[in-house]
């Protein structure tokens, strides 16, 4: 499978496990407007870099995850932030085929829109690593880790 639709898959089931209404695209009415059961939280765009080493297949990768709230004030919108960051920063991701070399949030974000609504953006950068090589036989594991304290 493509590491961009696993990972993809591992952020939404990552978030949807805390009980928040996911999409990986808000739906639409008619006018344009929003479809979707606010609050909300969207996986958006997951930008692949390769990051790969003699013997290993890896990725780069920053995972741009958007929150939305209509309370009417940024309250609902952070909770929701803070909600995902304890999950997710240095955290795990179960990604099919890939090991989870490191997560974390690296930017939040969050802006008032014309409507009154919170739209909130934040970024995890995220590395990972293909867990068998067919062409060099059965998995390998590099070894690689990182430690935070």
């Amino acid at each position: 499978m493509a590491a961009e639709w696993e990972t993809q898959k591992a952020l939404y089931t990552a978030i949807s496990a805390l009980g928040l209404t996911v999409y990986d695209a808000a739906p639409q009415v008619a006018d344009g407007g929003s479809g979707a059961n606010w609050p909300y939280v969207e996986v958006g765009a997951v930008v692949f870099a390769e990051w790969d080493t003699k013997p290993v297949t890896g990725f780069d990768f920053v995972a741009r995850i958007h929150t939305r709230s209509r309370s009417g004030g940024m309250k609902e919108a952070k909770d929701i932030q803070g909600q995902i960051y304890d999950r997710m920063h240095l955290g795990e991701l179960t990604i099919t085929g890939y090991n989870l070399v490191l997560l974390r949030r690296e930017s939040s974000d969050l802006a008032r829109m014309a409507d009154g609504s919170f739209h909130g953006i934040c970024e995890y950068r995220g590395m990972i690593e293909k867990t068998q090589i067919a062409a060099h036989g059965p998995a390998f594991d590099s070894g690689f880790s990182l430690a935070f304290g």
